[in-house]
């Protein structure tokens, strides 16, 4: 069979390096202004928050500059009073866990005595910790920047929002002039859809894992569980994962109590935190969310692992309400029935 060859010519040659360049150029471009994005996203988000606050406020006579660095103001002192409330005993069971990890071997043994390779790399790891506490909770204050470029992107942060809020009609006016006028009604639903997700997941989501983190304090305390507060601060972070978040928090928890109690503590905390899923999936999120966030488990995961993957933890606290975002746009500009009553109205 004779050998058969293909023939480029110069000319296609040169546009396929120069799009390999170009692609090159714009990733590597993209890369650089990711911090910038997160910024003006962060920003956007804090923004949209604070947005029915700083309405309120105008509306008992304060100009909209003022509203908007009260309503800053607030959010940082509020912020400020929870952790100078919070983490003095939570930074202090967190010391007094690291120092006891040792003493939780034996019970751990027992529990693992027909997984040792499972035991031994566990106590190979909690030894490690024994020996330099500071590194294990280095993954809880480890930050993409510095200490003080962390302050300075949040005080940028901060800046940017105060700007969003004091010139929100200008900037949502400046958007719209520069939008087609057959697309402009669609234009300004899919803004004021959207901050109302965002507003819909943090308000809400403040609210219920709130609710999930003094329950798995309360259950822990009368059932005598250890470090208590450490584990509700996880169970408040991971409850505001939908769909997978409460059952992420109470195998956590059943784990805690595996280790530092017994297996019937575990097998109570179980049942408890199975009721309360059955109960804040039904009662309290549907009530306190007005399933404006209704995102499909396998969306969510997706956003999660491309969040995270991109932007660590910052990517995935982002990633949930954008996520949410995805059916307000499919919904305005993909769905026929919802395309066609916009092409409607604006005819």
């Amino acid at each position: 069979m004779p050998a058969t060859s293909v023939d480029i010519s110069g000319r296609v040659f040169a546009k396929a390096v120069a799009a390999i360049l170009i692609t090159m150029l714009l990733i590597g471009f993209f890369r650089q202004v990711a911090t910038v994005v997160v910024m003006l996203a962060v920003a956007s988000i804090i923004a949209a928050v604070l947005e029915p606050l700083v309405a309120w406020l105008t509306r008992h006579r304060l100009s909209r500059g003022l509203a908007s660095f009260a309503a800053l103001l607030i959010l940082l002192v509020v912020l400020g009073g929870l952790l100078a409330l919070i983490l003095p005993p939570l930074i202090t069971q967190a010391v007094e866990f690291a120092d006891n990890l040792p003493n939780l071997l034996p019970r751990l043994q027992r529990t693992l005595a027909p997984y040792p390779a499972v035991y031994n790399a566990i106590a190979r790891e909690v030894e490690a910790v024994r020996q330099d506490p500071a590194d294990f909770f280095a993954g809880f204050l480890r930050a993409s920047f510095s200490v003080l470029s962390a302050i300075v992107s949040a005080f940028l942060v901060l800046t940017l929002a105060l700007y969003l809020l004091v010139d929100k009609q200008r900037v949502i006016g400046s958007i719209l002039r520069h939008t087609p006028e057959s697309y402009r009604e669609r234009v300004r639903r899919t803004i004021i859809e959207c901050g109302a997700v965002v507003r819909a997941y943090f308000m809400g989501q403040v609210i219920v894992s709130t609710i999930f983190s003094v329950f798995t304090v309360i259950v822990l305390i009368v059932l005598g569980v250890p470090y208590p507060l450490i584990v509700a601060a996880f169970a408040f972070l991971l409850d505001a994962i939908p769909n997978i978040g409460a059952t992420l928090a109470t195998v956590l928890t059943v784990l805690v109590a595996l280790i530092a109690k017994s297996v019937t503590d575990a097998l109570i905390i179980a049942g408890l935190f199975l009721v309360y899923q059955l109960v804040e999936n039904n009662y309290i999120s549907p009530r306190i969310l007005g399933g404006k966030l209704n995102i499909p488990p396998v969306l969510t995961l997706t956003a999660i692992i491309i969040g995270g993957q991109v932007l660590g933890v910052i990517g995935v606290i982002i990633a949930i309400p954008i996520a949410g975002m995805l059916p307000v746009l499919d919904r305005i500009w993909f769905t026929p029935s919802e395309s066609s009553e916009g092409s409607a109205e604006l005819k």
